[in-house]
Order: structure tokens, then sequence, then C-alpha cells
């Protein structure tokens, strides 16, 4: 396996701190400076341009649906015109979309579990035993992992339909109607399931020690140091165009 560009805490903070600056943007300036940011390291890291946009669909599709909806209702309680309310939605618009984008590029670099294993590999380094700390790592593991079998469990069951030859593709409305009619099943398979998984643990004596785990180990390195320091230069640049 390929050894990750960064740590993935380096990319949090990498992330947040572009939030953070994205909620301050003022001007096009500021924003031209963050898109350009964001190409630079989806192109430093080779990311896929589809797959970024491909997590950003659902946002620019509906978006023609906010406006319809928002505007009409907009231009009668305030009383001005459509042309100065769209001035006044660009910019949370375009700040949303760069959130969107940015979160989006995360998501493609790294995710929830290797950002555990980065915070748990801090804690084991600190040499400290404490139960309820290993708990809580033992808890969000499985947290993450609801997600993954609930989108396992219903490709399951949508593959099911094929091969009876129950599943319509007449488009996207079937798929959600499908989507809702399965939903009730699929939890309380999940939740059969996690019961099942804690007959196992507590027959397996979990809590009369501290538990143990497998994580994989996440260090920092010169090129996290680096991301730093383009991260304070990132910063410098936006203030210089306030």
């Amino acid at each position: 396996m390929n050894k990750p560009l960064l740590n993935p805490l380096t990319w949090l903070f990498s992330a947040a701190l572009f939030l953070t600056l994205t909620f301050k943007a003022a001007n096009v300036h500021h924003l031209i400076w963050l898109l350009s940011s964001l190409v630079i390291t989806a192109i430093i890291a080779q990311l896929s341009f589809s797959s970024i946009i491909r997590r950003v669909k659902p946002f620019l599709i509906f978006l023609p649906v906010m406006l319809a909806t928002y505007l009409p209702l907009a231009v009668i309680l305030s009383g001005t015109g459509i042309v100065e309310q769209l001035r006044l939605l660009t910019m949370p618009l375009l700040r949303i979309f760069l959130m969107l984008s940015a979160m989006a590029i995360f998501l493609e670099l790294t995710s929830a579990t290797a950002v555990l294993d980065a915070v748990r590999t801090i804690w084991f380094k600190a040499g400290r035993k404490w139960r309820w700390v290993e708990y809580a790592f033992q808890m969000l593991y499985l947290v993450f992992r609801f997600f993954p079998m609930f989108k396992d469990e219903f490709s399951t069951r949508q593959s099911l339909d094929k091969a009876l030859c129950f599943n319509d593709t007449s488009g996207r409305f079937f798929t959600i109607f499908t989507f809702a009619h399965h939903v009730p099943a699929v939890v309380s398979n999940i939740f059969h399931r996690a019961d099942n998984l804690g007959m196992a643990m507590t027959i397996r004596g979990f809590g009369a020690t501290v538990p143990r785990g497998v994580a994989k180990q996440m260090s920092f390195g010169f090129s996290d140091l680096a991301a730093v320091g383009v991260c304070i230069l990132f910063v410098f640049g936006f203030s210089t165009l306030a």
C-alpha cells in the first residue's frame, strides 16, 4: 500500500482552516484565492475532478429548486427586486460551493477511520491506559462501520430485487421510493447484528480488561511540517487580499 501523502490530522487541520477562511471571505479576490488553493491541492494529490464533481453534484442539481423556492418569498417579503436578491445570494452560495468542494477533497484524501487511527496513534505513544478512552475508541470504530454496513445491506437487497425481476429502473423517484421501502427492514437487520455483536462481546469478557484493538499507525513526517508552513503562507496571502 502506498504511503499517504499527509497525516490524516494534517488534512483535517487544513480542511478546518479552509472552512474558517471561507466563512471570512468578503470579496471576489478571497474566493478566487480559495478556489485556486483547492485546484492546486487536487492536482498535487492527483485527484480526479470527476470524483469531486460527483460529490458536489447534489448541491448543483437542487440549487435551481432552492432558488425557485426562495426567490419569490424573498422578493415578496423584502420588497426588493430579483436582481438585488441574486446579488445578495451570490456570495453565500459561492461559500457553500467552496466548502462542499473542500470537504469532497478531504473525503477523497482520507476517511473518518484514518483520522481515528491517527488520534489513536498519538494516544498509544502517550503511554496511557485509561479504560474509558479505549472504550471510546472502540465505540467510534463501531459507529464508523454503521454506514458501510447500511450501504452493503441496501446493495444486497437491490441485487435481490434485480434477480427476482422486481427492480424497475424507470427513474430517480422510483429509486427513492425503493430506498424508503427497504429502510425499515435494513435498519432492523443492522440492529439485530448489533445485538449479536454486543452478546459476543459480553461472552468474550468485554469490560474485564482494557479492550484491545487493531489500528494502523499514522505518524507525522517532514511533509506534514511543510504542509503547516504552506498553510501559514496561505493564511498570510488571504489576509493581504482583505
